[in-house]
This record gives C-alpha cells, sequence and structure tokens, in this order.
C-alpha cells in the first residue's frame, strides 16, 4: 500500500463495499512487502522502479498497467518520479466481476504488467477515476462500483488481447458462460450446482474443476455470491422491505434468508440496510 508521498483516497473500504481508490505521486519509496487479500489494479506513470511480484522482479518505465490477484504477494519499489492510481478490491467483490476477464486467470498472471499508450492509459484512468468518484459519494452504490469495475476488465482484456499473440488459446470455456447465463436465468429459484451441470450436460465435478482452473473458486460460492450481490442490490433500493428481497429472491422464510446473508455477507439484512442508509 502506498502511504507516504502525496497520497489521495477513499475512505470507504467498508464492509458492505469493499473497494478502495488512491491516487499517489513521489519517489525513493519502497511498500511492505505481503501477502495480498486483494484484487489490486495499478495505473502508473513512472521514470525508474520495480514491482515485485511472487518473487519476480518487473521495471517500471513510462505508461504502465500492473494486476495483482488474490494470494499473490507483491511490493513495490519506487526509485524515481512515480504517479499512480489503484484500485483495491476484497477478493468477495473480485469473485462477483471476474467473469469480465474474458481469458483464463493465468494469462493475467503470466503477464501482470502490461506497457501502455498514452491513450490506453487515459481510458484505463478514466474508468478507475469514476470508480473512486463514486466511492468518494455519500452514499455509494456498489452496482455502479461493481458495473464501473467489469468496464475495467473488459478494457485490459482488450489490450491484452492486442498485445499477446497466443492469447486465443487460453480463453475461459464457453461452458463457464453458459454457466453465469444460466444462472442469471435461475438464482432466484435454483442455487444447486448439480442444476446447473445437468444444464450443460457436464457432471458437477467437471464444472468444479473448470471454476477452480479458470476462475481460482468454486461453483457454490459463485451461486451464493450471485444471490448475495442481487440481495445487496435490492435491500439497498429505497423503500423496500426485507420480506418483499426475501419473496423476489425465492427464499422460503425470512429465517433461511437472515441466515444466508448473514452468513454470506458477516452481517443481518437488516443491518446491511441500516449501513446503505447512513452514508
Amino acid at each position: 500500500m502506498f502511504e507516504t508521498g502525496l497520497v489521495k483516497k477513499n475512505e470507504n473500504h467498508i464492509m458492505n463495499i469493499g473497494a478502495i481508490y488512491i491516487q499517489w505521486e513521489g519517489r525513493l519509496h519502497r511498500t511492505r512487502s505481503q501477502l495480498n487479500d486483494e484484487f489490486v489494479i495499478t495505473l502508473s506513470k513512472s521514470k525508474r522502479g520495480a514491482h515485485h511480484i511472487d518473487m519476480r522482479e518487473h521495471v517500471m518505465r513510462g505508461y504502465q498497467l500492473h494486476i495483482v490477484f488474490p494470494g499473490q504477494q507483491s511490493h513495490f519499489s519506487i526509485l524515481d518520479h512515480t504517479v499512480t492510481y489503484q484500485l483495491r478490491i476484497t477478493k468477495r467483490n473480485f469473485e462477483k466481476v471476474c467473469f469480465s476477464l474474458r481469458f483464463s486467470l493465468y494469462v493475467y498472471k503470466k503477464y501482470p504488467i502490461q506497457p501502455l499508450t498514452e491513450l490506453e492509459f487515459g481510458k484505463l484512468l478514466y474508468e478507475l477515476e469514476n470508480i473512486g468518484n463514486e466511492l468518494h459519494m455519500h452514499r455509494p452504490l456498489l452496482e455502479i462500483i461493481c458495473s464501473r469495475t467489469r468496464i475495467t476488465l473488459q478494457e485490459i482484456s482488450r489490450i491484452l488481447e492486442r498485445k499477446i499473440s497466443d492469447i486465443h488459446s487460453l480463453t475461459i470455456p464457453s461452458v463457464l458462460f453458459n454457466f453465469i447465463q444460466l444462472l442469471e436465468l435461475h438464482y432466484n429459484k435454483e442455487r444447486t450446482v448439480a442444476f446447473y451441470a445437468q444444464k450443460l450436460n457436464v457432471t458437477s465435478n467437471y464444472l468444479a474443476k473448470l471454476t477452480r482452473l479458470h476462475l481460482q473458486t468454486t461453483p457454490i460460492n459463485i451461486i451464493r455470491d450471485h444471490v448475495l450481490t442481487e440481495s445487496m442490490r435490492r435491500l439497498s433500493l429505497v423503500p423496500i422491505t426485507i420480506k418483499a428481497v426475501m419473496f423476489e429472491l425465492g427464499f422460503e422464510d425470512q429465517v433461511a434468508f437472515t441466515h444466508f446473508f448473514k452468513k454470506a455477507s458477516g452481517m443481518s439484512p437488516g443491518d446491511f440496510q441500516k449501513s446503505t442508509l447512513g452514508f
């Protein structure tokens, strides 16, 4: 994390948003080496420096894009004047938007640093600054933050596609995209892996293997997080009752919905709704 130098950051890294945007400018600075538990997008404009990811050193110079995934270790060594723009989102929120990455996560980990043209840099910076502006709002909306993050990930995928010649051999299998499309249609009625596996004409074990390989999560986590995201989105709409959200999402009673929501998010639906009203 950039903590010294000229720093501008939002303070909304809160439980139900799970994101922080930081602008940093300085020189001769080293961040702490740490095991990352967030998904981090960094744009840098640097005269000289290095970004160490999983013990590999990547030279920093000019306009660049940096991507670090949960579970990776990283730190920056800034050796001359550098400006960075950084978005950090929790692992749980990343799992809600990771399908916007068009290729296997292996691709992004293999090419974590990409040189950018000034135009490419400007496009990505526009999206990050819009996310930062939303996080500064009195009541930041998770739906807007996730939507803009998805756009950013799609733009990153397009940039990589132009720069990496063998990228098409590493695309995410179509069965995973079909899984997400089916989930969009049936999440308020069907929440078992077996249902989606049967619709896709694959076994549950095969679907789990694909999600672990390409998305580093499980089908049940994907289903849970999708239902949780929809729950949060609906609960943040005013006015709406918890009972109405419960029925819209297909839960049989409020006890079952409260149990699901609290287990998945760490807070009750009522507490979450109060927190959104308190921004």
